[in-house]
């Protein structure tokens, strides 16, 4: 048996005597793994030779050429289908950016009017400067920090806890129960002290 592994195929030569040709047709089995299984191809040159030395050895060297051929064909349709590949891939890279793009300013727009306005200190301290006490700053953090505890706790919205401020501030004629409001420049500086103002 005549045979030779070539890039990763097997060439097996079968020559035979052609007798109406009066010589030795070379033919070549060829097989190479594909995954888990072989395939082949059994190939038949059109060439006669007088010995069957001479037949061998043009189906291994035809067999050869048969390769090159057969990898350089699958190397370019790999190249042509890797390249349509590229392109299908980068337009689906395109449209995915642009939804994206475009699904993060629709989110931003829709959450943009649900944004709640936040108190700060400052907004605090100017609230609790307009009924006129003055107070210190200690007092002011001290309340200010409880506040914003308790309606964390609460889970109060900054609407309702800028509503806590402004019923601190009214005069006890707002509300006929006066325990409820602070007196002579007194605000509340608990969360219990908050939790009693309507």
């Amino acid at each position: 048996m005549w045979s030779r592994l070539y890039r990763d195929h097997v060439i097996m030569a079968f020559p035979s005597f052609d007798t109406a040709r009066n010589g030795w047709a070379p033919q070549a089995h060829i097989s190479w793994c594909v995954g888990p299984r072989r395939e082949f191809k059994f190939v038949r040159f059109p060439n006669r030779f007088a010995t069957e030395g001479e037949a061998v050895a043009c189906s291994l060297s035809r067999g050869q050429a048969w390769i090159d051929n057969r990898l350089k064909r699958l190397s370019s349709r790999a190249g042509s289908e890797e390249h349509h590949m590229i392109e299908v891939i980068d337009t689906l890279k395109e449209n995915i950016q642009a939804v994206t793009a475009k699904q993060s300013r629709l989110s931003q727009t829709a959450t943009k009017p649900q944004k709640e306005k936040t108190l700060t200190f400052d907004e605090f301290k100017r609230a609790i400067a307009r009924s006129g006490p003055k107070l210190s700053e200690e007092w002011l953090r001290q309340s200010y920090g409880a506040l914003v505890t308790l309606q964390e706790n609460k889970h109060w919205s900054w609407a309702e806890t800028r509503l806590k401020v402004e019923h601190s501030q009214q005069g006890p004629r707002a509300d006929p129960r006066p325990s409820r409001h602070p007196r002579g420049g007194r605000i509340p500086l608990t969360q219990r002290d908050w939790r009693r103002i309507g």
